[in-house]
């Protein structure tokens, strides 16, 4: 199914002042590493929304399903609320489905619609617009798995450092963490 981000997180899982006492910084120091360390949150989100298939800041996404059922598992749980269901119908006119049109499944991560009888377009012939992410509480297998990236990356800038020890458990690590999860959609 596809999907796209409409808006992004308006506000990172994981503040600052939490990767710098992971780094053993000083929290409200406002050097110039706050500049190289926001963006490394933002990039280690998304990796592990990536890696799993979750949202880990709320987030409104739009996905595009197919009419293949009434049922929809939309992509990236968790659900958190349904914005707006809209119909393209054959003839190119469009229609936001009301409320009683629908129900969410906040727990299984979809929406039960009952589909008007109607001859629907093509090409992207639903849209629904929706709200997902973790509001609060992100597992702490997740945050941990955030800060190893972000502490790894800080470190390393660099994609070969000469002379110096590498190891691939950083990255075998993480990913142990982030099965636990993982999407599985079998």
């Amino acid at each position: 199914m596809k999907f796209e981000v409409v808006t992004p997180p308006e506000k990172e899982p994981i503040s600052l002042d939490e990767v710098k006492m992971h780094l053993r910084s000083i929290p409200g120091d406002e050097t110039e590493d706050d500049a190289i360390l926001s963006p490394l949150i933002t990039a280690a989100r998304e990796f592990c929304e990536n890696r799993t298939g979750r949202s880990f800041g709320v987030q409104t996404l739009a996905a595009y399903p197919p009419l293949e059922t009434e049922y929809i598992r939309l992509p990236r749980p968790p659900l958190v609320q349904i914005e707006q269901i809209q119909v393209k119908k054959a003839d190119g006119t469009e229609e936001t489905l009301s409320a009683d049109q629908y129900e969410a499944d906040t727990v299984g991560g979809g929406v039960f619609v009952h589909w008007p009888k109607e001859q629907f377009a093509q090409i992207n012939p639903i849209r629904v617009l929706y709200k997902t992410g973790y509001q609060e509480n992100l597992p702490k297998t997740i945050r941990q798995a955030m800060l190893l990236l972000i502490g790894h990356w800080y470190e390393n800038r660099e994609t070969v450092v000469i002379g110096a020890f590498t190891s691939i458990e950083i990255e075998l690590t993480v990913k142990a963490l982030l099965n636990q999860y993982k999407v599985w959609w079998f």
